[in-house]
């Protein structure tokens, strides 16, 4: 075992939630999400995200687009070993997954980081750009 001393370990609420594609910005979770980001020092990490209890109820529209941003029913949830790559971004090796084909699968996110605030980047092959933006969880 371990012991990291990167700056991102601990526990993080998520604040935002966007998604670019084609020159169009949207927001799957809503205007207010929910979610938990953790890691530990020895290396494990997991990520719930759940969208904004306002759009919970709303009709098709919605829910695809949520379905379009990679989100089940408005969750996400994983967990898995976590490592920085020398760039800076951060691998997740997922291990279990709301999402079946997830499992296996290591999902690399860019890291930029402000006074207690922790921003996630991930970048499709198809140019698509999913930004999560993190608050330091306090006691």
């Amino acid at each position: 075992m371990y012991e990291n001393e990167d700056e991102i370990v601990g526990g993080w609420g998520l604040v935002h939630c966007s998604a670019e594609w084609a020159g169009k910005t949207s927001r799957p979770l809503g205007d207010r999400p929910g979610g938990m980001l953790l890691y530990t020092p020895d290396g494990w990490m997991s990520a719930l995200l759940t969208s904004d209890p306002a759009i919970a109820g709303r009709a098709t529209a919605q829910a695809e687009s949520v379905t379009e941003a990679g989100v089940s029913g408005g969750t996400v949830a994983y967990a898995g070993r976590w490592e920085r790559t020398p760039d800076g971004a951060v691998r997740h090796h997922v291990t279990a997954s709301h999402y079946g084909p997830w499992v296996g699968v290591t999902l690399e996110r860019a890291v930029d980081r402000g006074p207690d605030q922790l921003v996630l980047t991930a970048t499709t092959d198809e140019g698509a750009r999913r930004r999560l933006r993190w608050r330091r969880a306090r006691v």
